[in-house]
C-alpha cells in the first residue's frame, strides 16, 4: 500500500511539473504521459524512483534514496522527501510557411488610461510640513487638486496610488522633511525647485505655489519616470502638459522660447541627445504639428519607458522611422533659423522703427525678443532685449 500511494503522488507531480515548465513559454491545451515506477532495494528496504516520458525506452532513475521519515499533518501518511525530476519533452508546433509582407506594426504596451471610459484618479493629497500655516498647506492641496482634476478632464490621465506634498519653510527643512520619510539626509536638494520620491513629492519655498512646477511633478508621478534613450523623450511631454495647465492655452511651436531655440541652438543636438529643454519640446511640438496628437506621444513616450525600442515604438505609433523624424525636423528647424536670421534688426534703433516692444514673462520690462535683434545684449537674461530705449529725436545740423 505504502508504495502505490507514493507511486500516484509522484506520478502526478510529475506530470504537472512537465506541463508548467512547457506552459511557461506557449500556452497550449495539451497532457503529457509519464511513466513512474517506485522499487524497494531487498538488502535495506530503501526506496527509489524512476521516471520513463511515453514511448521512450529508457528509465531515469534518481540514485538517492526516498526518505520516508516525515508525516503528514494528519499523521495518517509517511511523506517520502521532494525529489525533482527532469522530463525530457519534446513538442512539435506547425508554424505557416513565411510569406512577404508588410511590415506589421509592434502595438506599443499599454501605460497610460488614455482611452479608458471611465478612468479614476488616485487620492490627492496630504500635505506635510509647515503645520504652523494651515491656510497655506490648503492652498497647496488645493492647487494640485486642480492638477488632478485637470487632467482627467482635459487628457483622461489619473494618477495611481497616493501623493503626499512635502513643503517647509526652508530648504534645510525640506532635507528635514525627506528624512523623516525615508531615514536618511540628503547632502543637497536634488532640484532647487521641486523633486520626487515614489509617492513622495517634495516642493521646495520658491515652487510650492508654482503651477508648472506642480503640474510637472504630479505629469511624472501619474505617467512616470525613469531612463530611457534617448532621454529626451520625456521632457516635451512634461513641459507641454504643465504649461496648458498653468497658461489654459497648449504650447505653441511659434512661441518666443522656440524661435529663441531655433535661432542660438543647432537642431541636431536632438539627434545627438545633447538638446537644451526648450529645443526638446520643440521637438515633441513638431511632431504633434506634423506626425500625430499629444495622446500619440503619450503613447510613444509609455512605450519606451515601459522597454520598447524607441525607433519600434516611434514607428509603431507614427508610421515613420525616428531617423527620419530626425531628418524632417532638422530641416524644418534649419529653413526656420534662415527666416528668422533674414528678418533680423541689427539695432535697437532699427527694430525700433519696426516693432512693437513686448513684456517679459517675469517683471514689467519691455523691449524686443533677443533673437530679433541678435547684436544687442540681454543683461538681465530674460529673453528681451532693447528695454527701456526711446529714439531721441535728430537735431538740425547748425
Amino acid at each position: 500500500m505504502k508504495t502505490t500511494i507514493i507511486a500516484a503522488l509522484i506520478a502526478a507531480i510529475a506530470i504537472g511539473s512537465a506541463l508548467g515548465a512547457f506552459a511557461a513559454t506557449r500556452t497550449v491545451e495539451t497532457t503529457a504521459n509519464v511513466e513512474v515506477r517506485v522499487w524497494q532495494r531487498i538488502s535495506d528496504g530503501e526506496l527509489f524512483i524512476s521516471t520513463r516520458p511515453q514511448g521512450v525506452e529508457d528509465w531515469n532513475t534518481v540514485d538517492a534514496p526516498l526518505n520516508m521519515s516525515a508525516l503528514s499533518n494528519s499523521g495518517r501518511f509517511q511523506l517520502s522527501s521532494v525529489i525533482t525530476v527532469a522530463i525530457p519533452l519534446s513538442v512539435e508546433v506547425e508554424v505557416p510557411d513565411a510569406v512577404e509582407a508588410e511590415p506589421t506594426k509592434v502595438p506599443p504596451p499599454a501605460a497610460l488610461p488614455i482611452d479608458s471610459d471611465t478612468p479614476e484618479a488616485g487620492p490627492c493629497c496630504e500635505v506635510r510640513g509647515m503645520d504652523d500655516r494651515p491656510a497655506l498647506q490648503r492652498q497647496v492641496e488645493r492647487e494640485m487638486q486642480g492638477v488632478v482634476d485637470f487632467a482627467l478632464k482635459e487628457y483622461g490621465i489619473a494618477h495611481t496610488g497616493s501623493i503626499t506634498l512635502n513643503i517647509a519653510h526652508s530648504a534645510n527643512g525640506l532635507l528635514s522633511r525627506y528624512e523623516d520619510v525615508f531615514g536618511r539626509r540628503l547632502e543637497e536638494l536634488p532640484d532647487e525647485c521641486s523633486f520626487q520620491e515614489g509617492a513622495h513629492l517634495f516642493l521646495s519655498p520658491s515652487c510650492r505655489s508654482d503651477k508648472v512646477a506642480l503640474a510637472s511633478e504630479w505629469f511624472s508621478r501619474a505617467v512616470g519616470t525613469g531612463e530611457v534613450t534617448p532621454s529626451w523623450l520625456g521632457h516635451g511631454a512634461s513641459d507641454y502638459f504643465a504649461n496648458h495647465y498653468a497658461a489654459g492655452v497648449v504650447p505653441e511651436i511659434t512661441e518666443d522660447r522656440f524661435r529663441r531655440v531655433i535661432f542660438y541652438e543647432r537642431s541636431r543636438n536632438i539627434r545627438r541627445d545633447q538638446a537644451s529643454d526648450d529645443m526638446k519640446t520643440l521637438a515633441m511640438l513638431y511632431a504633434l504639428e506634423y506626425y500625430g496628437e499629444f495622446a500619440d506621444w503619450l503613447r510613444f513616450y509609455s512605450s519606451v519607458l515601459a522597454g520598447l525600442d524607441a525607433n519600434t515604438a516611434f514607428q509603431s505609433v507614427f508610421n515613420a522611422t525616428l531617423p527620419d523624424f530626425y531628418s524632417d525636423f532638422e530641416e524644418w528647424a534649419d529653413h526656420q533659423r534662415i527666416i528668422l536670421i533674414s528678418t533680423a534688426f541689427s539695432s535697437c534703433r532699427e527694430a525700433t522703427l519696426s516693432l512693437s516692444p513686448q513684456s517679459a514673462a517675469v517683471g514689467i520690462s519691455r523691449g524686443f525678443p533677443d533673437y530679433r535683434v541678435p547684436l544687442e545684449v540681454d543683461e538681465d537674461n530674460d529673453g528681451l532685449v532693447c528695454e527701456g530705449y526711446v529714439i531721441l529725436p535728430t537735431l538740425p545740423q547748425q
